[in-house]
């Protein structure tokens, strides 16, 4: 095969997603050595995307979208911040995903033959990733036992994002093998994508059970057959539903190690409560002790407490509310040093950061609203000749998106980006070509 401009585009885009999607477990795991040079191997995948989006980048919209966030970064960091420089283009790394990944995707769309080429070479890699996790999550599991290591290929600390990215690429799959005439047909002949969701309840991710109801619910074809459909489904979803939560009560924390650490049932009233919630006023000093006097020395204060803390950051600090405080305070701490502000909030900035705080203590309240402009684009803007679009995918891909908000903070992750942004693409349903048009005539006639 000639070696077009696409190709290599492909292969380029194919070859950082998998440096990406397997450095982490390699270093963790394998060769500890590479540790060193692992910032400067995601500096590179960085750069990669970056020129690759330059490469495809040929929509105005994608454009202005590039240039009003950059505008945004730099006039929250240098202008009214006074960031050095350097830490400021450090701190743009958390976005290149959300700028690049998805003008090199809607390159390969807009044109029918990169189409069909780059999604059906895309797709065999999503599966083997899918298929990865399985020894990847299994060994860490063995090793550390249930808990946040669970990052699969990812690596150690990513188990939450591996798992959103499990999940939504099991869906994609399962989706595009879905007959709506022979529905449960297709359920028990593709079965394989439901069990490789299996890893997810061995990492500790607590968000896998409210994914595992979101997945099956918008499996459904969504037409007059629904509600029949649904209750073929539900004792299916139920089987796993219990299948999943047992395993996970039973592997959480240490169980399997005579422990009684996980013996609590997640789904009960105090556990919720203390997942979500901390005394607000304790919540700086419980946090300053995890971090100073605890074996891990990593606090993490719940979600729902950062969220109603967040008030103490416009209090001790006036006038950030509409651009927040510059990109870069959640970089740092390796090859540069943390940020006054990082170090002054240090017990609150560690831990898991919910993706709407992440962008509003950078870029404040412009950042959302460019954020929530870009991702509804997403959905309106389609490439060319894809007038259709499939909704389930769509549906689950903004539920996704709404998790990370209030939960995660999976969206500054390059290779969790290059998948969203990728299936957010893929979501959009090319038209039937000239020949497949022919064919229907000839048949009508």
């Amino acid at each position: 095969m000639q070696l077009t401009k696409s190709i290599l585009i492909e292969r380029a885009l194919i070859g950082v997603f998998w440096v990406l999607g397997s450095v982490g477990f390699i270093c963790d795991e394998f060769v500890p050595g590479l540790e060193s040079l692992r910032s400067y191997i995601m500096l590179a995948c960085d750069a990669a995307l970056v020129l690759l989006g330059l490469m495809c980048l040929k929509h105005r919209a994608d454009i202005i979208f590039i240039v009003s966030l950059l505008l945004i970064a730099l006039t929250s960091s240098l202008l009214l911040n006074h960031l050095p420089l350097a830490f400021t283009a450090n701190g743009m790394r958390v976005f290149i995903g959300i700028m690049f990944c998805y003008p090199i995707f809607r390159y390969f769309m807009d044109e029918e033959n990169r189409r069909e080429h780059f999604i059906k070479t895309f797709d065999k890699h999503l599966e083997v990733f899918l298929w990865l996790q399985v020894p990847c999550i299994g060994y860490q599991f063995l090793l550390y036992g249930a808990d946040d290591h669970g990052g699969g290929s990812l690596g150690n600390w990513n188990s939450g994002t591996v798992s959103m990215m499990i999940y939504l690429i099991s869906f994609y799959l399962m989706r595009k093998r879905i007959d709506p005439k022979h529905f449960m047909g297709s359920i028990m002949n593709n079965f394989k994508y439901v069990l490789l969701l299996t890893p997810t309840f061995f990492n500790e991710t607590k968000i896998s059970f409210a994914l595992l109801v979101i997945y099956f619910v918008l499996l459904l074809p969504i037409d007059k057959r629904l509600f029949t459909r649904a209750l073929f489904i539900t004792p299916i979803l139920s089987i796993l539903f219990l299948v999943g939560y047992t395993t996970y009560q039973i592997t959480y924390k240490g169980d399997l190690a005579g422990t009684t650490a996980g013996s609590a049932d997640i789904f009960s009233e105090e556990y919720l409560i203390e997942y979500i919630f901390s005394d607000i006023e304790d919540a700086e000093d419980a946090a300053n002790w995890s971090l100073n006097e605890s074996e891990s020395g990593m606090p993490d204060v719940p979600r729902l407490t950062k969220f109603l803390l967040l008030p103490m950051f416009e209090e001790d600090n006036p006038g950030h509310i509409p651009l927040g405080f510059g990109v870069g305070h959640f970089k740092g701490g390796t090859k540069m040093s943390h940020s006054e502000l990082f170090d002054y909030y240090e017990w609150y900035m560690l831990g898991t950061i919910p993706y709407l705080i992440h962008i509003y203590l950078q870029i404040g309240i412009v950042g959302l609203l460019w954020y929530f402009t870009y991702l509804v684009s997403l959905f309106v803007r389609r490439p060319k000749g894809c007038s259709k679009r499939d909704l389930n995918l769509q549906l689950f891909l903004l539920l996704l998106i709404g998790m990370n908000f209030f939960y995660s903070d999976s969206m500054r992750d390059p290779i969790f980006c290059i998948v969203l942004y990728g299936l957010a693409a893929f979501a959009w349903l090319p038209d039937a070509s000239a020949d497949e048009k022919a064919l229907m005539t000839q048949e009508i006639v």
